[in-house]
């Protein structure tokens, strides 16, 4: 059997929101002119409607991020080239800002339904300043990077005229997930949501 897409698996949670936000209505409105299930249990239902109806009025927003992650996050076929790429991108910028690289270490390669992911585990020495200046470049929206590990202390020992850091850090990047093609898609539309109100027949507002 074919395994979902990330698209697929957001649409299908919303499909299933919708009708336990249907069933739950029908239910509350049952229970309100019968009287079955006590006060207790009405509390309850309407509280998880009420939550249910939060992820309704979110969904779209859900689905715009979900639709931009597939259409940016970069692909590649390598997971050996990309961490090449990655560790080669490093040493060059690390090179270029005068930090050293005391020790570095590619870390396996991760893979999943969601994305595909490189790592590299650095140990690098130089500049406090110039140090805490370069890990402020390493994220960013459209970078798909991410700080995994990160430890950062100050050279007491060094004899430099400035103060002196060293860093440990383990940086990822992220690939979509393979095979996956990217294609325009329509967003889901808009769900309408019914307002249950009471009627005089309702034991609640019957005297």
């Amino acid at each position: 059997m074919k395994n979902l897409t990330h698209r697929e698996r957001v649409l299908l949670l919303a499909c299933f929101l919708v009708i336990f936000t249907v069933a739950n209505l029908f239910a509350i409105r049952f229970m309100k002119k019968n009287w079955g299930g006590g006060e207790s249990e009405i509390t309850a239902l309407e509280g998880n409607l009420a939550d249910l109806e939060m992820w309704l009025e979110e969904a779209p927003e859900f689905e715009a991020k979900d639709r931009w992650l597939r259409k940016n996050t970069p692909r590649e076929n390598s997971m050996t080239k990309a961490q090449g790429d990655l560790l080669q991108f490093l040493q060059d910028d690390l090179f270029q800002r005068k930090i050293k690289i005391e020790k570095q270490t590619l870390q396996e390669p991760d893979s999943n339904d969601d994305y595909q992911e490189v790592a590299v585990s650095l140990r690098i020495r130089g500049a406090e300043k110039d140090v805490i200046e370069w890990l402020t470049t390493l994220q960013g929206a459209k970078k798909f990077q991410v700080i995994k590990a990160l430890e950062l202390e100050l050279d007491r020992k060094s004899r430099e005229d400035t103060p002196q850091a060293v860093c440990q850090i383990v940086l990822a990047r992220w690939f979509a997930p393979p095979g996956e093609e990217y294609e325009e898609v329509e967003p889901a539309p808009e769900v309408t949501k019914e307002v249950v109100k009471p009627t005089s027949s309702d034991p609640a507002t019957s005297g």
